[in-house]
């Protein structure tokens, strides 16, 4: 039994959907769960379209221009008259109707946003039945139960693993699974989204519960990089990566694979295969089992990054109890961290930049702590590095932060 995954460049038109096809026709051994991203730019569409929400203007404008998209998709693949037109036209007929309010901003993204996926599973569903390869349309967030706050859900591990062991195995005696990535959804079955680029963790979900052989991610890249090619020329395919080698690099903001996808698949010892979706027969970065390797040098880029600097009032240390109102408030907001520094009297913690982490870490501690923050940053990680790869890479832009250990060195530079 495996997993593919197939991202929204993988999907993003007619022509490419037919190749994805072709890709299950020869590489797809039965039994098999395909997981799909929304196709193409969807997402950023749809987060266009929920900013027009929100300001109260332009909002059908945005909404035609994700319906004109698809409808394109749909006529080169069905005949006029099939019904997967008026099946994808219910979809986005539904958007006007979900509610927003400025306090449940969370619970409306998530809404709107998992549509993109919704609509990428019918399609290809329907596509994959139209040539003869019989499919089942799943809906993920029947399956995947999470906690945790909208725009970021937490997997309850033994509820979907039950849902999914109760479902799916009897489906895939006869029919490849189509699914969507990214979604789940809350106790109360609100959709819930897994956070950015989740479709790679959803194909982990699904390959840890029902016990894959593999899960194969599809790309427009042959592998995994050392670098990202637009950035630095001398790029190098890595061929092999252990576990916790891959989970580091995701960690440090290898946006390759989503974060949380390397531990499912380690626990079940399952190989993960990252590969090309436009030149299959070329050879793939495999993800699995293996230490005492040696491990080839990378750069990974982090942009967007916000210094948050908290300083106690009074001029006594940052204490242990200074310490856990910060980290729980962190942990409450569903801040991560990727890079923190302290001294005596300060703590400064390097993430992800949105407003609303800022205003929610004023909103608590500002009674207890002086606060302070620099965005416009960028985190650069070295990792694997030998004194001539530092001396090579070392970013020329005035660094902020600097930290260095025996394989690492991590540098939070002005963009």
């Amino acid at each position: 039994m495996q997993v593919f995954k197939f991202g929204g460049a993988s999907i993003r038109n007619a022509m490419a959907i037919k190749n994805m096809a072709e890709i299950i026709k020869k590489y797809g051994e039965k039994p098999l769960v395909v997981v799909v991203s929304a196709m193409g730019k969807t997402t950023r569409a749809l987060e266009d379209y929920i900013e027009a929400r929100v300001e109260g203007r332009g909002d059908m404008e945005k909404l035609q221009i994700i319906k004109d998209y698809h409808n394109e998709i749909l006529t080169e693949l069905f005949d006029s008259a099939a019904e997967i037109f008026t099946k994808v036209e219910e979809l986005l007929n539904e958007l006007p109707d979900v509610e927003y309010q400025e306090i449940t901003y969370g619970r409306f993204y998530d809404r709107v946003v998992s549509t993109g996926e919704m609509i990428s599973s019918t399609i290809i569903t329907a596509y994959l039945n139209s040539i003869n390869i019989k499919a089942r349309k799943i809906d993920a967030p029947t399956l995947i139960k999470c906690t945790g706050n909208h725009q970021n859900g937490h997997v309850n591990w033994p509820l979907t693993r039950v849902n999914i062991l109760d479902d799916v195995p009897g489906l895939l005696e006869d029919n490849i699974a189509v699914t969507q990535g990214f979604i789940g959804s809350t106790a109360s079955n609100d959709v819930i989204t897994l956070g950015k680029e989740g479709s790679d963790f959803t194909a982990a979900i699904f390959s840890a519960c029902l016990g894959a052989e593999k899960v194969t991610i599809w790309k427009d890249v042959p592998g995994i990089l050392s670098a990202d090619p637009k950035l630095i020329e001398d790029t190098r395919q890595i061929m092999n990566l252990p576990y916790t080698e891959a989970s580091e690099m995701t960690y440090y903001g290898a946006n390759v694979i989503h974060p949380k996808t390397i531990k499912p698949l380690a626990n079940e010892d399952i190989p993960l295969i990252v590969r090309s979706f436009d030149d299959p027969e070329q050879e793939p970065t495999v993800i699995r089992a293996g230490e005492g390797q040696e491990l080839e040098p990378s750069i990974i880029l982090k942009k967007n990054q916000c210094l948050f600097t908290f300083r106690v009032r009074d001029y006594t240390f940052v204490d242990e109890m200074s310490l856990a109102r910060i980290f729980s408030t962190l942990h409450q907001y569903d801040i991560n961290i990727n890079m923190m520094q302290s001294s005596a009297i300060t703590i400064s913690v390097c993430f992800d930049f949105k407003q609303n982490y800022i205003d929610s870490l004023y909103d608590q501690l500002e009674g207890r702590f002086s606060m302070q923050y620099l965005t416009g940053l960028e985190l650069i990680t070295l990792k694997n590095y030998s004194e001539d790869y530092l001396k090579k890479y070392r970013p020329k832009s005035e660094v902020i932060l600097e930290q260095r250990s025996r394989r690492n060195c991590r540098f939070l530079i002005k963009a």
